[in-house]
Parts: structure tokens; sequence; C-alpha cells
């Protein structure tokens, strides 16, 4: 019998299944039959494929095409054909469909300020649903003024295919702004000053060139604005100076102004925001805050309390923009150079953070307005707590002779003796799962636990204590479930068996 071989190609080109081995093997059969397999098939194996028998007398050829049906090919060229303010014209070429007619079509975009290369997001078109059978769309809801680019995605009953070659770089026509400034604010400060803040628009709204703000602003009992233009978009406050602002006998207390603000470009000016009231109070506080009170919580953090300014004792409401709280150790800190925290008005309460261990420390509260700090109220006196010891306890561990339980104990922290570290108030355990953060506390005066032992996974065991100064620091064990420490062993049965079968190898 003379020997066979089988040689296969495609397109005329012959398969080198050394080198292409991940997706082409060839299968030989008893019967002498060299069948082909293609592995992890893709779009491009289609094609005619020849199968050619060949012996040292003479050779045979059958030929089959093959069709693999697929997601579609990336779409052609887009070409964006007009251009508007808020929409653009996207007209494109279709791609191969892979032998599954394209149901629709999906148009991506992606702007200027994007935050990646990658950041392509899902456009708004008209239609809104892209028909297979077209080749051109609108794209709506765009910003003026900003740089795009568009890919197209075509789609079929397997799925999504291959995004398009992104299209050139377009601008859109500009538009005069829609969008006003947020959280408009202000205050009057001393000789006539008026400072107004508020939070700049984003970029993408600008709409245009040379983009700014107009703030407008007048006495409440006024009738005529003033105006100020702000050429910089990026501004977020300005001052205006006027003597005529600076409240009179009439006024009371304060001076209510009204101020709003609008954004413009060389298209026009855009909508005003909503009129925010803000007040010129005529002086400083005159009174301080009372019984202000004081509790440490920790050896780094305390709260503070007070009772607010309400009266100034005419009968008036005085005005108050807000607290400010300051405080310093007592024998160690310069007054200068204390720490300082803000509150607003309705606030009578906060957190002082970043103390130091066992301190001695003075607390001040001033009311404050626009034209200065008020009086300040008596001196708080406070002492921190004594931090938690440096080292975090010693933990050690053991587990049943069955494996189903695991006994944990730690050194008990005895009271410190010479004062230099915190009482000991109890421990906290953290039992989780490795690579997780959250896992089940446990708060527990011993220092002793036991735990069902998890016979899967990695785990963590955290012990940490809690004393009167804070949580002191923490150590950490790791366990491996009973079943991955288990090592196979045979059971009698199996060296049984064994031992008859070498015994029978011997005779």
């Amino acid at each position: 019998m003379l020997d066979i071989t089988f040689i296969w190609s495609i397109d005329f080109r012959i398969i080198d299944f050394s080198m292409e081995w991940q997706h082409y093997e060839r299968v030989m059969g008893n019967d002498g039959v060299g069948d082909l397999r293609i592995k992890n098939a893709q779009v491009w194996h289609r094609g005619r494929y020849a199968c050619t028998a060949q012996t040292v007398v003479d050779s045979d050829s059958a030929y089959a095409d093959l069709k693999v049906v697929g997601k579609p090919g990336p779409p052609g060229v887009i070409i964006v054909e007009d251009i508007g303010d808020t929409w653009v014209k996207l007209v494109w070429t279709k791609g191969a469909d892979h032998n599954s007619p394209i149901t629709h079509y999906t148009v991506e975009t992606r702007f200027f300020w994007a935050l990646y290369d990658d950041d392509w997001r899902n456009a708004t078109t008209s239609p809104t649903v892209i028909d297979g059978s077209m080749e051109k769309a609108d794209v709506t809801g765009l910003y003026p003024w900003m740089e795009y680019q568009f890919r197209i995605i075509a789609h079929n009953e397997y799925g999504a295919g291959e995004a398009s070659i992104p299209s050139l770089k377009i601008k859109t026509w500009d538009a005069a702004p829609v969008v006003s400034p947020t959280d408009v604010a202000g205050y009057g400060g001393r000789n006539g000053e008026i400072v107004i803040t508020w939070t700049p628009v984003q970029p993408w709204f600008f709409y245009g060139k040379k983009f700014g703000y107009i703030l407008a602003f007048k006495p409440h009992n006024a009738y005529d604005w003033w105006y100020e233009t702000i050429s910089d978009p990026e501004t977020r406050r300005h001052v205006h100076r006027d003597s005529y602002f600076i409240p009179t006998d009439e006024d009371f207390q304060v001076r209510e102004f009204q101020v709003k603000i609008k954004c413009f470009n060389v298209k026009g000016d855009g909508p005003y925001s909503l009129t925010k009231i803000i007040y010129y109070p005529r002086d400083v506080p005159i009174e301080p805050p009372t019984d202000v009170y004081a509790r440490p919580v920790s050896s780094t953090e305390a709260l503070v309390w007070w009772l607010p300014v309400v009266d100034t004792g005419t009968g008036l409401q005085q005005y108050i923009e807000g607290y400010q709280v300051k405080y310093w150790r007592k024998y160690d800190d310069p007054e200068p150079g204390a720490n300082r925290i803000f509150v607003p008005a309705h606030v009578n309460q906060t957190r002082l953070e970043n103390m130091l261990p066992d301190s001695h420390y003075l607390i001040e509260v001033r009311a404050f307005n626009g034209a200065g700090l008020g009086p300040p109220g008596e001196h708080c006196e406070m002492f921190t707590k004594r931090a938690p010891p440096p080292e975090a306890p010693r933990v050690w561990r053991w587990i049943s002779w069955t494996g189903m339980w695991l006994y944990v104990w730690w050194d008990h922290v005895s009271y410190d003796i010479f004062g230099n570290y915190s009482f000991p108030l109890y421990y906290k355990v953290l039992f989780r799962k490795t690579g997780y953060i959250y896992g089940k506390v446990y708060v527990t005066g011993w220092h002793f636990m036991d735990f069902p032992m998890p016979q899967l996974g990695d785990y963590e065991l955290l012990v940490r204590g809690r004393y009167e100064g804070g949580d002191g620091p923490v150590r950490m064990i790791h366990l491996l479930g009973a079943a991955t420490m288990t090592t196979p062993t045979l059971s009698m049965a199996s060296l049984l068996l064994l031992a008859l079968c070498i015994m029978g190898l011997q005779i």
C-alpha cells in the first residue's frame, strides 16, 4: 500500500500547521483520512479550502467554500457633511456584514474635555434608531463652540462590531450662553466694600469666544443697578468699593443688597442667576458667645459647644455670618499660631482635630461678619486624653484537633501605672476574608475568643485595643481554611489494597 499525504490550502495558500497551530490542526484517523480542524474560528478564516491527496504515483484535490458568520466589520470613512451650533450631519459607507445583515448603527462622540482618549459616549441622533440600511444621520445635543470627533459601530444579530476609525476633528458653531453661575453669595466688608462670590461656569458651557461675567447689584431699596464686567472666566470673587454702600442710621444693624450674575460671549448674553440677598453690617458683632464647653473625644480630637450670639440688647437681631473657633496649647503654643475653624452662624458646635495627646488646651470662640471678628468669649480650658500604647497586642492561635474550631488569645494590656498611656477599655476583633474591606467585628473585654474554623479560602483576623485615647495599633494574622491546610491521605482500605498489589507483584 502506498503512503498518502494530505496537503491543505486556503485560497491557494498552503497551510503551515507548525506556524498556525493556534487555529489549524490536522486530524489523522485510523483509516488514513487527514481531516482539518479549525479552532477559534475568525471571520478572516473564510475562503476556498482545498485538500490535496498525494502519493508518489498520483494526486487528487477536492475543494470547499467556507463562510464564517459573525459580528459586522467597522463602517467606512466618516464624513462630516454639515455643521451647526448643536448638531452635525454625518455620512459614512457600509462595512462588511460578515454574512449577517446589519440591523442598526450607533454613533459615539468624544469632545475636547474628555478625561481620557477612550472616553467615547453614545450620541443623541436623529432618527433615534439608525436602521442598518442607512448611511447618514444627524447628531444632536452637542455643545456649541466645542471640538468633537465621531465614530460609528454596526450591529447585527451576533452583537456589536468593531468601531470605525474616528472622524476628523470638527468644531461646532458658537452661540450665546444658556447657563448662569451657581452658588452666588457675598457679604459687606469695610469702607464700602461689597464682596461677591460665585462658582465659575464649566468650560464646555462657554459656547463662544471672549467669555466673561456681568455682575449686577444694588441696595435693596434702590431702583438702579450697578454693573461690573469680569473678562476672566475662571474668576470666582470680586470686590467693589463705593462709599455709598456704607450703612446709615436708617439701616439699623445691616443694609441689604441684591446680587445677580449672568454670562456673556461674542454671540450675546445668557440669563441672570437667581437674585441673592447679601448683607452689609454696620459693625462687627459686639457680644461674644457664652457658655463655651469642650469635651475630649480621644487623644487627638475634642468636641466644643457654645451658646450663640442672639440679641444685641437693643431688641434688634445682631447680624452674624459665623463663628471662629481657635485652639492652642496653653503653655507650649503661641496664640497667633493657633488652629482656627470657621463654622456658619446656624452651627453652635464643632469637632477639633489634629490635637496633641495629654495636653492642656485653651479654646476661644468669636462671632464674625463681613466687618470683622467680634469680642472673644471666656477661654475654655481642656485636657486631651493620653495616647494609646504604641505597640499592638501579641496574638496566638490554636486549631482544634478536629479542625472545626479556631482559638485565639492575645496579650491583656494592663493599666499603665506611670500614666504614659491611656486606660484600656475593651478589644475589637475583625474577622474577614482576604482581599475584602469589610467583615464581622466582635467587641469583648476578655483577651481570648474562639471561632468556627473556616473550611475554604484565606482569612485575616485583626485585633486592636480600644483605649480612652482612641484605637490602638492593630495586629493581623493570616488563616488558611481547614480544607486548604488538609493534605490528601490514604484511607485504611486504600493502604490494604496497595499492600496486596505489592505482594502480588512480588510473587
